[in-house]
């Protein structure tokens, strides 16, 4: 057994290419590939090749899956040069992770470099969810202990195997951040192998491997001998590994583009910028221009086609497209249209076809638009856009080639006058812009074909004296839409392809312009719509005979030192809704019916009210908001089912609470779906649902869910989409899965394991694509976890800092 030597020693005697460690050994390249046998199939699936760099600069190592969207490796494998430290962000390197399965991601963005040893995290450019990603062990091996690796690298016989395969080796030495490790037999590392995982015997990742003596490997000398190397130590870099790869708060963008006689659609997903792999054919009109804004849970499309103006609805829930259907007044020979909503009225400006400003106006609320089309002063207008601020609209247009702005005031209908923007733009092809703030972010295609953009500081009232060229080339349409401090802007390029880049508001910095994928081409134009994922969550809990209060950030997964004692009825059932600017809570104190609103502008509370309608021995409460309604329903004292609706648009609840068939209720849950709401209960230990109809008051039928769960004590569901995703404190005290497709009309036919102990309580809430959950354990503490309701996995369970104890129930509801 060979035993490695002083560092001074190591670095003449270890392989040229080694990599680069925290030690000080440099690589000129990815080092290592096992020896050993072949990896039987199947095995080690979530081990990947890494292909790295261009054809010039190529090599190879190996990563493993640590999360459905993300691998670890070892830095130097992903270094631009050995030695260099890695920064967060886009690879310097192309990179491509190859599964054995012959599954293989792009390399879209790294994490910094650990700071002590040789390790990186890796982001796919969309996630493997048919791989299990490896365990990690939670402790160092101890010396003499066997482990086991994998790798895609060259053997003794083979220069580039191109399979997987398999080694065994000896614990050495464990130190704070590596392994030191030797081959039995003949196994051992070479090159190739650098990123692949030690694994102990119970299959669990202990460490990557960063450099070998790579004794008996293809290519080196005869005299080396030695199969020792050196791991990096994984099982004490768990809670970096959870923080960079947990789930983002995503917020969703809609892609919409005329060509091809034809609309087309996409969507994406900003936080990972995971598009969808294929364009949706969207039929009816040969639109040319077109242009889209968002309405609560519909997107609203309005183009031109053979100079006409046509609009349609996409409910984003259900994915269904209305019909088109021509807008009121007669425009004809339209050049160009934009679009603004304000308080659900939609106000569109088209270019005429004299080059005039004409707008009409869509009250949305009242389901009516203006018999005409109104003009506007002006002349030579070849584009337009527009943004919401406020109740005013801003509008910006292309006249002559030179960029113009004036503001409509929506609540009088006056206009001021025109103005053209400082910078001396000419030639201007195009032009887009985004409201960041009280600021507007505008973009054009000036006429050399690229991007150049300006900002409007209406905070201070000036605008820049220069436009700043953004790059691309060959450019012809654009559109841009805002999340937080971001802009993402798509435009249409060389052969009608839809291309994508995002600016960075703050520092005005751009990231590289990508094809959307699905190929589409021969594209005319191009709108993009994104709605801004929920950015806090509001918790409140039943303890210690009070109501408490915490509030978490999305972003960060950071919350408050402590909970917030809010005082009131002594409460032992609670749920909570968002309305705009507040959070409405309601609660069971004495088996009484209560509700109060936090005003999340002031965090101001409104004193607790009973509900009308004298509820009593009201066993538990779920509540759905319907357009500013809310839905209430108890399992009352009895077990049978009770509903109230308050309407916060008139101010009143209705006299009484309606009963509504059931029996043996202990335990309800609801969700709201468009104008409906989908409710979920635990009657005789059973789970059961049924949904109602809010406009027309009617409930289907109870039908009791696939799986047979039984002895359920608690029930909380959370709307993806037009999906739920329901969770159970199941017979065993621990969280169990249901997943309702209702796309497909179906549910998953078991329900799967969460884990936990001891739990009595549970609630759950929406962010995008993931759900927050929250349970009140055994101690009556409350601990939540992030469901990434794509790739169903889940998130470490952490506590809520505050040491609340003694909690009789909780309930969260997100918000922007």
């Amino acid at each position: 057994m060979s035993v490695l030597r002083s560092r001074s020693a190591r670095m003449s005697g270890l392989l040229v290419t080694a990599t680069a460690v925290a030690g000080g050994l440099i690589s000129a390249g990815p080092a290592q590939a096992l020896t050993g046998p072949e990896a039987q199939a199947g095995q080690y699936a979530y081990a990947a090749k890494l292909s790295i760099g261009d054809e010039a600069t190529s090599r190879a190592c190996t990563a493993t899956l640590v999360n459905a969207r993300w691998v670890l490796t070892a830095a130097s494998c992903l270094a631009a040069k050995p030695g260099d430290a890695i920064t967060a962000g886009q690879p310097a390197l192309t990179a491509t992770a190859t599964f054995a399965g012959g599954q293989t991601r792009e390399i879209v963005e790294v994490s910094a470099s650990a700071a002590d040893r040789d390790l990186v995290l890796a982001r796919l450019a969309t996630p493997v969810t048919d791989i299990t990603p490896v365990k990690r062990a939670t402790t160092a091996p101890a010396a003499g202990t066997d482990l086991a690796s994998a790798g895609f690298g060259r053997t003794k016989t083979e220069w580039v195997p191109g399979k997987l395969h398999t080694g065994t080796f000896t614990t050495n030495t464990t130190d704070a951040t590596t392994l030191t490790i030797t081959g039995k037999g003949t196994d051992v590392l070479c090159k190739g192998d650098t990123g692949g995982p030690l694994l102990n015997a119970a299959g669990e990742l202990v460490g990557i491997n960063s450099r070998s003596w790579q004794g008996g490997c293809l290519g080196t000398d005869a005299a080396e001998t030695r199969t020792g190397a050196v791991s990096a130590r994984t099982d004490n870099v768990g809670q970096w590994i959870d923080q960079t790869t947990g789930p983002r708060n995503s917020s969703q963008v809609s892609v919409l583009a005329g060509g091809g006689g034809t609309m087309w659609s996409q969507s994406g997903d900003l936080g990972y910028g995971e598009y969808g792999q294929a364009w949706g054919k969207v039929d009816g009109q040969n639109i040319s221009r077109v242009t889209s804004a968002r309405a609560g849970e519909y997107l609203r499309a309005y183009g031109i086609a053979g100079g006409k103006v046509y609009s349609r609805d996409l409910n984003t829930r259900t994915n269904q497209w209305s019909n088109w259907g021509e807008i009121p007044g007669g425009a004809a020979g339209t050049r160009d249209i934009a679009v603004s909503i304000v308080n659900n009225v939609a106000y569109v400006q088209i270019a005429g076809a004299d080059g005039s400003l004409y707008t009409q106006v869509g009250d949305y609320n009242a389901g009516r638009w203006n018999n005409t089309w109104t003009q506007v002063s002006a002349s030579g207008l070849t584009s337009v856009t527009s943004v919401a601020a406020g109740t005013g609209v801003r509008l910006y247009a292309v006249a002559d080639g030179r960029v113009y702005g004036r503001d409509l005031n929506t609540q009088n209908g006056s206009w001021t006058g025109w103005g053209e923007l400082p910078g001396g733009a000419a030639g201007v092809k195009d032009i887009a812009a985004s409201l960041v703030g009280n600021n507007v972010e505008l973009q054009i295609i000036g006429a050399d074909g690229a991007v150049w953009m300006q900002y409007g500081n209406y905070d201070s009232g000036y605008w820049n004296q220069a436009w700043t060229r953004a790059g691309g080339s060959d450019l012809t349409r654009l559109s841009s839409s805002p999340v937080g401090k971001s802009v993402n802007v798509y435009a249409v390029g060389a052969s009608g392809k839809v291309l994508n880049a995002t600016l960075q508001s703050g520092p005005g910095t751009w990231t590289p312009w990508k094809e959307l994928p699905g190929g589409l081409t021969n594209t005319a134009d191009v709108s993009a719509t994104a709605v801004a994922a929920p950015t806090k969550v509001s918790l409140a809990a039943g303890s210690q005979g009070t109501l408490w209060s915490q509030n978490g950030d999305l972003a960060t997964g950071c919350y408050g030192a402590q909970w917030a004692q809010v005082g009131g009825v002594e409460v032992t059932r609670l749920t909570s809704v968002t309305a705009e600017n507040h959070v409405r809570y309601y609660g069971i104190a004495g088996g009484k019916v209560y509700g109060r609103d936090l005003d999340v502008r002031n965090n101001t509370w409104s004193n607790w009210g009973e509900i009308p309608g004298g509820a009593a021995g009201a066993r538990d409460i779920t509540a759905a908001l319907v357009n500013n309604v809310v839905y209430l329903q108890i399992a009352g004292s009895g077990g049978s089912l009770h509903t109230q609706v308050g309407d916060y648009n008139a101010g009143r609840w209705n006299n009484t609470w309606a009963d509504v068939s059931a029996s043996g209720l202990t335990n309800v849950t609801s969700v709201a779906a468009g104008t409906g709401v989908r409710l979920y209960a635990v009657a005789d230990g059973r789970v059961y649902g049924r949904d109602l109809n809010t406009q027309n008051g009617s409930w289907t039928g109870w039908g009791e869910l696939p799986g047979g769960a039984s002895d359920v004590k608690d029930i909380s569901a959370s709307l993806v989409g037009n999906n739920v995703e329901l969770q159970i404190v199941g017979a065993n005290s621990g969280l169990w899965l249901q997943y309702g497709n209702y796309d497909a009309g179906h549910w998953n036919q078991a329900w799967t394991d969460g884990g936990g102990t001891g739990l009595t309580r549970i609630t759950s809430t929406p962010s995008g694509k993931n759900v927050h959950v929250y349970t009140v354990g055994a101690n009556g503490k409350v601990q939540g976890s992030i469901l990434m309701s794509g790739p169903g996995t889940w998130t470490a369970w952490k506590e809520v800092p505050g040491n609340l104890a003694g909690t009789t129930d909780v309930t969260a509801t997100t918000r922007k």
